[in-house]
């Protein structure tokens, strides 16, 4: 489920459906990228994204998406990467992804539709390989990918929103159908004084 009730911050603090810096004109765009140029450039694109176009997220949907729309916010930047203050490795290239959006899941309690909120708040560290990245990723808070020429960033988007999907999605308050609460019995409680109060009767 959704870890937190609020959306992530955005990246630009602009206002507006969609914000860039040197951004590419279309969300189509974001299917082949090259991370390396992305990062090199300090790129940012903050735009709303048609749910429909995430596949593998609307087939897990339980009801039509609509015009449902993902705000997506991206930060592609350069970072020094070392082992120590004297020890430099040079640059190293990270993405940060920010989305949210509501998707309708099926309630795991009373079997019908639920609005749930998807939240994503992800780093995405890149390096020269799929073993490289399979190695460090064991042991890394961010995720760690191998950097590739050509990157489908939509789909890491995809990725995010799917493994922020809850296992047991819920309403906060709903029963399944047909149940019916049974009343609270007060349960006695013995009281504790009653055996003490018998050993003193008189014989």
């Amino acid at each position: 489920m959704p870890s937190s009730s609020t959306p992530p911050n955005n990246l630009s603090a602009s206002s507006g459906s969609s914000k860039s810096s040197t951004a590419p004109a279309s969300v189509a765009d974001w299917s082949a990228v090259n991370m390396a140029v992305w990062a090199a450039q300090g790129r940012v694109d903050e735009r709303d994204v048609p749910l429909a176009l995430f596949t593998r997220l609307v087939d897990e949907a339980v009801a039509d998406v609509g015009d449902a729309q993902v705000h997506v916010a991206l930060k592609a930047q350069e970072r020094d990467a070392s082992l120590g203050a004297s020890e430099a490795l040079g640059k190293q290239v990270w993405l940060r992804i920010e989305a949210h959006t509501h998707l309708p899941l099926m309630c795991q309690r009373c079997l019908t539709p639920v609005s749930t909120q998807l939240l994503v708040s992800q780093d995405l560290r890149f390096v020269a390989s799929e073993d490289q990245a399979a190695f460090e990723d064991e042991e890394s808070e961010e995720d760690v990918l191998a950097l590739e020429l050509s990157l489908d960033v939509l789909a890491l988007v995809e990725d995010e929103l799917i493994m922020a999907m809850p296992i047991v999605p819920l309403h906060d308050d709903c029963q399944p159908d047909g149940y019916t609460a049974e009343p609270e019995v007060a349960e006695e409680k013995p009281n504790p004084f009653a055996a003490l109060a018998a050993l003193k009767k008189p014989q």
